[in-house]
C-alpha cells in the first residue's frame, strides 16, 4: 500500500508481530509413527497448506456427497438428481439427490465402467475406514400420497436399521426430515458413533450426537452454558465430540450491554455408555464453525474457512480455504487424507485440494478479500458475493470475517483485506484518517452520476466533501408522537426542548423501555458532541447531562415495563405505516385507529432523520485491487437490484418481498422508487380509495428519506465509553455532570490518540 512507507515505528512493530504469528503458523508438525488400527493409509502431514479447486466437470445437477481413498484411488460419492426426481420428491425439505459410488485415481480421472449406486437411494456417509460396510443414508419417504423427505438409516452389511434415525428433539408430527444430511460415522469396538447435522425439519444447521443405541443429551454439562455441537472425529481410535460452550458474562452490571460472551472449544471423550456431554474435556484452539472429522492419529475441524488439525493436544490451523469459497456458511461434508500427503476436502457441492506448502496464503492471488467486522449477518453478505462470482469469470471475491476491530485492523496492516464491509463508520473515519481508504468518487464514478443513487444519502456519508464508504442498503430512524399531545405548529428548535417537552407531556412512556435501552435511543448521535474537523468533544457543555437525565426516567432493572407510551422509537425499512404520518393535519384527518406523527430527533448539527445501516461498503487503498473493487461496487449497486415489483395482498403481505428477504430501503434510487412504490399500480375497481392512502404513504415515505441528513452510530470506541460512564450514573454511583466530565476526559484523549 503505497501510504505504509509513512507509517511510523509502531506500524513497523506491528507488522513483526504479524509476521511472527505467520511464521508460528508454520512450525514443523510433529510427524506419526505409527498407524492407527483399521487405517489403509498413513497421514503424511505438512505444516501448512495451500487449497485448489478440482474440476471434475460435474453437472449442474450433480454434487459431491463424501469422498474416501480406496485401494487403489479415490472413491467419490456422487449425488444427482433431475427434473423428474425433484417434480417426483420435491424439493421443499432439499434436493432429492440419488447417490453412487465414483471411482477415480490419484490423478482425477475417472474410471466410469467402476460407477455403482449405493445401497440406500440417498447415502450421506460413509466410514472412513473401507473395511467396514457402514453408511447413513435416506430413502424418500411418502406421507398420504406425496413425498415429504426422506427417512434416515444407519445401513450394516447393506441392511438398514430397522427404526428410522432421527433426534428426538427433531421430531415434528411426521418423521420425515431434509435430504442432503451431513454425518461422520465411526464404528469402534461394535459400537457406532454418529455425528449427524441438517435433518431437522425447522433448522438445518442443527447437529446431534449418536452413540450406539440412542442421542446424546445436550443440555446437560453446565448451569448457565449453551453448548453447540460441531461435529464427531476420533483420534487414536478414541472418540470424541467438539462442542462449543457460549458463557454470558455480565460481571457486576444488571445491563446487558457489556456482557461478554465468552466461548471455548473442547473435546469430550465418548464411550458407548455416554448419554450427555458432562465428561471430561479437552480445549482446543480456534473458534470451531461446523464439520469435524478424523479416524486416524489426526482430528480435523473447520473454523470458517479455516481448516484446523489436533492431536488431541495440540491444534493448530493448516490451510485456509477461504480463497476457494469457503466459509462460515458453507457445508463441508468430509475431509480426507491421502496417502502421498494430500489431503481432499468435499465442500460446497465441489472438491477441494490440499497440497502441502510453506505458506496457507497463496503468493498471487487472484482472488479479493472482502473484510467484513461488526457487519450484520455475514450470511448474506456471503450469498451476494456468491452470486457477483457466478457471473464474473476474471474476477472472484471471498468474505472473511473478523471477530473485533483489532483483528480488522492488523488484516489491513497486512494486505489481506480489499474490500471493508462494517456497521462501525467511527472505525471507517479512523481509515480515512490513516490514508488507509480510497474515494469511492476515484474507483466506481458511475455510482456519483446524476440520478443513480439517493443523493442525500450519500452526501451524508461524505467527509470532507468525499465518499469514502457507501450502504448498499439502509432504513431510517426517527420519533413518533400522539398528534393529541403534540401542539398544532410545534416545533423543537433543541434537543433539550424535546427532552423538557416529553417529561412534562409524557414522562411515563420513558418506562417502556430500560434506562440503558433508552440511552441507545438519544445518546447515539455523537455528532452532537464531537467536532470532527478540529477533533475535540464538548460532552461538558451540558447537552449531554440533558440525554442521560432523560433516560434515567426509563424503567429500572428490577422494575416493569410500562404498557403505553406517547412518544416512541421508530424506525422506516419500508413504505411508512397507513397510520404514520408527516403532516399534523393530515394526521388529525385520519379516520382509523392510533394516528401517529413522525419527526426525527432535535440535533444541533442536523435538522433531519437518522441513517441506519449494518454494510458500509470501503475500498483499502493498495495497488492491484481497485479494478475489482470497481467491478463488484458497481456491479453490487447498480446491477444487484431488484426489477418489477407486485404490489402487496390486501393484508399487507408481499410474497415476492418475503421470498427475498427484502427488508431495507435501497440507495439505487430507481430500485428504491420500484419498491415503495410499488402499490401505485393497483389496478381495478375498488382499489380508488386504497390508492389515495398509497398515494400519501408513497409520497410521505419519499419525504422522510430526503430528509434525512445523517449517519447513526452505535456500537464504537466513542460510544462503548459513553455507555460505560452513562451506567454508573442509571447506577447512581456518580452524577450526570462528573458522568460528562469523565466522557470528555476519555474521548478527548482517545481523539488526541487518533490524531
Amino acid at each position: 500500500m503505497k501510504h505504509f512507507a509513512k507509517r511510523n515505528t509502531a506500524l513497523a512493530l506491528v507488522l513483526l508481530m504479524i509476521a511472527s504469528l505467520l511464521a508460528s503458523c508454520r512450525e514443523q508438525a510433529e510427524k506419526p509413527k505409527e498407524e492407527s488400527a483399521g487405517e489403509i493409509v498413513s497421514e503424511i502431514v505438512h505444516d501448512s497448506y495451500l487449497p485448489k479447486v478440482v474440476d471434475l466437470g460435474l453437472s449442474e445437477k450433480e454434487t459431491i456427497m463424501d469422498v474416501t481413498q480406496a485401494e487403489d484411488g479415490i472413491r467419490l460419492t456422487i449425488g444427482v438428481t433431475s427434473d423428474e426426481a425433484e417434480d417426483t420428491y420435491g424439493t421443499s425439505r432439499g434436493i432429492p439427490y440419488k447417490s453412487e459410488y465414483r471411482y477415480y485415481d490419484m490423478a482425477f480421472t475417472e474410471d466410469e465402467t467402476k460407477r455403482e449406486s449405493t445401497t440406500a437411494y440417498h447415502e450421506a456417509a460413509r466410514t472412513p475406514d473401507p473395511s467396514v460396510d457402514l453408511a447413513f443414508g435416506g430413502e424418500p419417504y411418502q406421507d398420504g400420497g406425496s413425498y415429504t423427505g426422506a427417512q434416515y438409516h444407519f445401513y450394516r452389511d447393506g441392511t438398514p436399521t430397522e427404526h428410522v434415525i432421527i433426534p428426538e428433539d427433531q421430531k415434528n408430527d411426521s418423521p420425515a426430515a431434509f435430504y442432503n444430511a451431513r454425518a461422520n460415522l465411526l464404528l469402534i469396538e461394535d459400537t457406532i458413533y454418529a455425528g449427524i447435522c441438517g435433518i431437522n425439519v425447522f433448522d438445518n444447521s442443527m447437529c446431534s450426537l449418536y452413540v450406539k443405541d440412542h442421542f446424546v443429551k445436550k443440555d446437560v454439562r453446565k448451569p448457565n452454558v449453551e453448548v453447540v455441537l460441531h461435529g464427531l472425529m476420533a483420534i487414536d481410535g478414541t472418540p470424541y465430540a467438539l462442542i462449543r460452550e457460549y458463557v454470558l458474562d455480565t460481571g457486576d452490571s444488571v445491563y446487558n450491554y457489556f456482557a461478554e460472551e465468552t466461548e471455548t472449544a473442547y473435546l469430550v471423550p465418548l464411550t458407548p455408555d455416554t448419554t450427555d456431554l458432562s465428561g471430561g474435556e479437552i480445549k482446543v484452539d480456534g473458534r470451531p464453525t461446523g464439520g469435524a472429522f478424523g479416524s486416524g492419529k489426526y482430528g480435523y475441524y473447520m473454523c470458517s474457512g479455516e481448516l484446523w488439525r489436533t492431536d488431541g493436544k495440540n491444534s493448530k490451523c493448516i490451510a485456509d480455504m477461504i480463497y476457494c469459497g469457503v466459509d462460515e456458511t458453507s457445508v463441508v461434508r468430509n475431509i480426507c487424507p491421502l496417502s502421498d500427503g494430500r489431503i481432499l476436502v468435499a465442500a460446497n457441492g465441489g472438491l477441494i485440494e490440499l497440497t502441502g506448502s510453506e505458506s496457507i496464503v497463496p503468493a498471487e492471488r487472484s482472488i479479493y478479500t472482502l473484510g467484513a467486522v461488526n457487519a450484520g449477518y455475514a450470511g448474506l453478505l456471503s450469498t451476494t458475493v456468491a452470486k457477483f462470482n457466478s457471473q464474473s469469470d476474471s474476477i472472484q471475491f471471498v468474505v472473511k470475517e473478523y471477530s473485533n476491530v483489532t483483528k480488522m485492523n492488523l488484516a489491513l496492516l497486512s494486505g489481506e483485506v480489499d474490500l471493508v464491509v462494517s456497521s462501525d463508520q467511527l472505525m471507517l473515519k479512523n481509515y480515512v484518517k490513516q490514508g488507509l481508504l480510497v474515494p469511492l468518487e476515484e474507483v466506481a464514478p458511475e455510482l456519483f452520476e446524476e440520478g443513480i443513487l439517493i443523493e442525500n444519502i450519500v452526501d451524508a456519508t461524505h467527509i470532507d466533501g468525499t465518499c469514502y464508504y457507501l450502504p448498499r442498503s439502509f432504513h431510517i430512524n426517527g420519533r413518533i408522537i400522539k398528534p393529541d399531545i403534540l401542539e398544532e405548529g410545534k416545533t423543537f428548535t433543541t434537543a433539550k426542548e424535546f427532552y423538557d417537552f416529553i417529561l412534562e407531556k409524557t414522562p411515563e412512556s420513558m418506562k417502556t423501555m430500560y434506562k440503558d435501552m433508552q440511552f441507545t435511543n438519544y445518546g447515539t448521535n455523537i455528532d452532537e458532541w464531537i467536532d470532527w474537523e478540529t477533533n475535540t468533544a464538548h460532552f461538558d457543555d451540558g447537552s449531554f447531562e440533558a440525554v442521560l437525565e432523560l433516560c434515567n426516567h426509563g424503567a429500572a432493572p428490577d422494575e416493569e415495563w410500562g404498557s403505553s407510551a406517547d412518544v416512541e422509537a421508530f424506525s422506516i425499512h419500508d413504505i411508512v405505516n397507513e397510520n404514520i404520518f408527516c403532516d399534523m393535519e393530515v394526521a388529525k384527518e385520519y379516520k382509523g385507529q392510533y394516528p401517529w406523527m413522525l419527526i426525527p430527533i432535535p440535533s444541533s448539527t442536523h435538522d433531519g432523520y437518522d441513517i441506519e445501516s449494518s454494510q458500509y461498503f470501503a475500498v483499502v487503498d493498495k495497488d492491484g485491487s481497485r479494478e475489482a473493487a470497481h467491478a463488484f461496487l458497481t456491479w453490487h449497486f447498480l446491477e444487484d437490484v431488484m426489477g418489477e415489483i407486485p404490489p402487496d395482498q390486501t393484508d399487507g403481505f408481499n410474497e415476492v418481498l418475503y421470498q427475498i428477504g427484502y427488508s431495507d430501503l435501497s440507495i439505487n434510487q430507481a430500485e428504491c422508487e420500484r419498491y415503495i412504490g410499488r402499490n401505485l399500480a393497483l389496478e381495478g375497481e375498488g382499489n380508488e380509495e386504497r390508492l389515495v392512502v398509497e398515494q400519501r404513504r408513497y409520497e410521505d415515505t419519499w419525504k422522510i428519506i430526503h430528509s434525512a441528513d445523517h449517519l447513526w452510530y452505535f456500537r464504537n470506541a466513542v460510544f462503548d465509553v459513553v455507555m460505560e460512564e452513562a451506567y454508573r450514573y442509571f447506577a447512581g454511583e456518580i452524577t450526570a455532570t462528573q458522568a460528562a466530565d469523565y466522557v470528555q476526559n476519555r474521548i478527548s484523549l482517545y481523539l488526541a490518540e487518533q490524531g
